[in-house]
């Protein structure tokens, strides 16, 4: 399926289960989700190009071992994107919450994305 087939609500769960997948896997992956030229900032890194990308997908995954992003809503028009996700460890504890923003390229694949964490990233007490 390419990125054209896809909705903006897959397009973004697809692009971040790869977050979690083995290095044989996520280079197709990526192609399939990110435009040629595409780029990765978050406020502790940027990456230019899908090599870099998937070179800190592997810190992230040596920093959360077994985790995965979870996305919560995805909102998008004029070939704009903004998701809502979580990242959860291996035990579906919350690690962080955050908020990515792409532009979508001709053929529909993600470019240009910008991550932000919310700073209230830790999980809210539940009540009594």
């Amino acid at each position: 399926m390419t990125a054209e087939d896809m909705t903006p609500e897959d397009l973004w769960k697809r692009y971040a289960a790869i977050w979690f997948l083995d290095a044989e896997r996520r280079p197709g992956e990526l192609a399939a989700c990110l435009a040629d030229d595409a780029s990765y900032c978050d406020p502790q890194h940027a990456a230019g190009g899908r090599e870099a990308l998937s070179a800190y997908m592997a810190d992230v995954q040596q920093r959360v071992p077994g985790g995965r992003f979870e996305i919560r809503s995805v909102q998008h028009h004029h070939g704009r994107c903004l998701a809502q996700w979580e990242l959860l460890s291996a035990d579906d504890g919350l690690v962080l919450t955050g908020t990515s923003f792409a532009s979508l390229a001709e053929d529909g694949r993600l470019s240009g994305i910008t991550g932000f964490f919310h700073p209230d990233a830790a999980p809210a007490p539940v009540p009594a």
